[in-house]
């Protein structure tokens, strides 16, 4: 029986000394190489580093230098990256300056009544357009009060206002010592100055703080066109006022 037993423990001896630790029987993986390098940016204000941030590797910036620490191979990748972003900041849309021209308005105010009373002469130019207005409405006699000038740049609004000159029989429906104010909200140019829009066209007439008659209107004109406003009741004896706009363009 102690023969068994050393033979048994010789052969264990045997079968040990034929095997390799368990440690020697796999080859150790060796260590990735890692290394840090310095890029130099020459546009730093383009340059985010955060986009390197979550692939494994330490940045860190001052200024215009950026160390990279990581394997070799994605430091170089982190490095390539850079320097696609590292290029000079796009130039500045150039928008074309627009002149804005000027647009000038003249409003010419007539008084129109239905009796036979010898009004005042109408220029020349604004009596064609005045026998339309006779044509269409039943007035008789037209005198010419004022001519209202109000110039303003394209895109703007504005105000103009003052005082008539002194009515006699002539002009019926006008109490002496009135005045007259013009607002425009807005004028602007279309279709390469080929139309002009007129916003909010507001003219009144007053006398003592009170209104006598007031237009308001949007219109759409050409430059140099006449254009009949319109018209509004003085008083209660058939006399009205109406309005004969014109309006160049002016560089």
């Amino acid at each position: 029986m102690k023969k068994r037993i050393v033979l048994l423990m010789a052969m264990g001896v045997f079968i040990l000394a034929g095997q390799e630790a368990p440690k020697s029987a796999v080859a150790a993986t060796p260590t990735e190489k890692f290394v840090t390098r310095v890029i130099t940016l020459k546009y730093p204000n383009n340059v985010s580093v955060s986009i390197l941030d979550g692939i494994g590797l330490t940045v860190k910036r001052s200024g215009d230098l950026v160390a990279v620490t990581g394997p070799a191979e994605q430091v170089s990748t982190a490095e390539t990256i850079l320097k696609q972003l590292d290029v000079p900041p796009k130039p500045p849309v150039q928008i074309p300056v627009v002149a804005r021209k000027s647009i000038e308005l003249m409003a010419y105010l007539i008084v129109a009544s239905r009796s036979d009373a010898q009004g005042t002469q109408v220029p020349k130019d604004l009596e064609s357009t005045v026998n339309q207005v006779a044509a269409t409405f039943p007035y008789k006699t037209f005198s010419f009060v004022d001519a209202v000038s109000l110039r303003l740049t394209s895109g703007s609004g504005g105000q103009v206002k003052g005082a008539l000159p002194v009515q006699g029989p002539t002009a019926p429906g006008l109490r002496t010592g009135g005045s007259y104010q013009l607002d425009v909200k807005q004028v602007y140019l279309m279709g390469d100055s080929e139309l002009i829009r007129i916003e909010k066209f507001n003219l009144g007439l007053h006398s003592n703080g009170n209104p006598d008659a007031t237009l308001d209107t949007d219109i759409d004109m050409r430059p140099g066109q006449k254009v009949v406003v319109g018209r509004a009741n003085l008083d209660g004896a058939g006399n009205a006022l109406i309005v004969i706009l014109t309006a160049k363009v002016a560089e």
